[in-house]
């Protein structure tokens, strides 16, 4: 434990995606380059289904990584408290001092889990986009009698 606080370096890479994801990226780019050079060959349908699936691997990729990171922090998070546990097994701890430090751990936790929750919804939301877009693209078509 750093000065009673947990070490949470680790996680602020949370920070980074709401940009990100907002971003159009080089695959993107190259997607819409393509589909403009082959217009006739390329519905709106199927453009759309593409950049919503790269969207779906890019968020993947970042609530994975995310999710390893508060995985990773969870591991020091109960390390310090561990310790704040064993501090109060001493006779005359300084019961002030825990409270303190419990309340800056549980404020960490529930920022950092908030912002992953966030960002599951989103993705959640992406992925519900992208199956609306494959619909778009593959209708169901009524059998042959």
């Amino acid at each position: 434990m750093e000065g009673g606080r947990p070490n949470i370096h680790a996680v602020n890479q949370l920070d980074l995606l709401d940009e990100q994801w907002l971003s159009i990226s080089p695959q993107r780019d190259d997607l819409k380059l393509l589909c403009e050079q082959n217009e006739e060959e390329v519905s709106p349908q199927l453009f759309t289904f593409h950049w919503a699936m790269s969207q779906v691997v890019e968020m993947e990729d970042q609530v994975l990584e995310d999710h390893r990171a508060v995985f990773q922090e969870s591991i020091r998070w109960l390390e310090n408290e561990k310790e704040l546990l064993e501090m109060t097994e001493e006779v005359d701890y300084d019961v002030e001092s825990y409270a303190t430090q419990l309340a800056q751990i549980l404020d960490q936790k529930i920022e950092i889990l908030i912002e992953l929750r966030d960002k599951v919804k989103s993705f959640r939301s992406t992925l519900q986009e992208e199956e609306q877009a494959s619909k778009q693209i593959n209708p169901k078509r009524p059998r042959a009698l």
